[in-house]
Formats: C-alpha cells, structure tokens, sequence
C-alpha cells in the first residue's frame, strides 16, 4: 500500500486504482464509439494539472487516433474556489472547425468548465465534448453539461489521481476525501 494513502490528512478512499482503472476504461470505450468517424481526428485538451494522470490512462486505453494539446488554469487557493479563471498556459493547436474534447480530473462548482467551454467556442471549435473523471454535483453553482462522468461523488475535499491540496496528494494512486481539519499535518 502506498504510505502517503495512510497519511493523517487522509480521511478515507474514494476509489481504488482498481475503481479508477475500470473507469477510465468504461469512458475510453464510450469516446471511442463517439468519435470512431470523427475526421478530422478530435483535439483532446487536458486541463492542467489535476488532469494530467487522468488523461494520459484515458488516451492509452482508447484506439482511436487523437491529437492532444493542453492548457492550464487556475481558479482555486487552498481549498476554496475563487470563482475567477486565469489561463496561465493556453493551448497551441488550432481547433477551428475541430471537435474539441475537453478532460479534467473534477467538475464541481462549473465554473471552469463552462468557461472553457465558451472558451474554445469561441476560439472556433465546431464541438466541445467534456469528459469529467469525477462530478461533485452537490458543489454546482454554474450549470455545465458534462457529457461524459467517471464517477459521482461527494460534496468533500478529494485528492489524489491528480487532484491535490496545495500540490500535495496528486501522486495518490487512489481518489481519497481530506480532512480539512488536518491540514496542519501536511508538510
């Protein structure tokens, strides 16, 4: 077991590399079918960095060819959302007339994704498709559709899986809550 999964910050797992893996299975299939005819091929855009290790399983389990690009955003500090986006890399491939696939690790408030949504609309892509491997609906405040989620889950501080606090916990092989009453302990 991976010592950072009994650290005491950590409250509980989620989902274990067993959960994700068959999940992120179940999605690749499910893109797969989708975009089987797509031409030209689709542009998948990782959010970074939380969706870094997400995307990378995501794209070696699909067969379909797809080109990737990637852009980084910020929009929390410690364990609140700000409710402002600051691209602080943006993508370099041209989506005009391309099916865009968006992927991130977690949608909770929507805020984000709609931006990136309007975003790369308006940047010319004839489709944005998004792909969450988690969805926290409870922490929605701007309505988003995801068109395809891994997994539903709580309103709670999750890590792990490329989620992190303050970039602790991404390496986590697993998606586990915080406690966010020991953050102290995270050193």
């Amino acid at each position: 077991m991976n010592a950072l999964v009994s650290h005491p910050a950590i409250k509980s797992v989620l989902a274990t590399e067993t959960d994700i893996s068959a999940v992120v299975q179940h999605l690749a299939d499910q893109l797969d079918k989708k975009f089987a005819e797509s031409d030209p091929r689709p542009l998948f855009i990782s959010v970074l960095k939380g969706a870094a290790i997400f995307t990378t399983d995501l794209l070696r389990k699909m067969t379909v060819d797809v080109d990737l690009d990637y852009i980084d955003v910020k929009s929390y500090n410690n364990t609140e959302s700000t409710g402002n986006i600051r691209v602080t890399h943006d993508v370099d491939t041209d989506m005009t007339g391309r099916d865009v696939v968006v992927v991130d690790e977690i949608v909770d408030t929507g805020r984000t994704m709609k931006w990136l949504r309007d975003y790369f609309m308006l940047k010319g892509a004839k489709s944005v498709t998004t792909v969450v491997l988690t969805d926290k609906k409870a922490a929605r405040i701007v309505e988003v559709p995801i068109d395809y989620a891994g997994l539903q889950v709580p309103n709670s501080f999750l890590v792990g899986y490329g989620m992190d606090y303050n970039s602790y916990f991404r390496n986590l092989p697993v998606i586990a809550i915080i406690d966010t009453t020991k953050l102290d302990t995270i050193k």
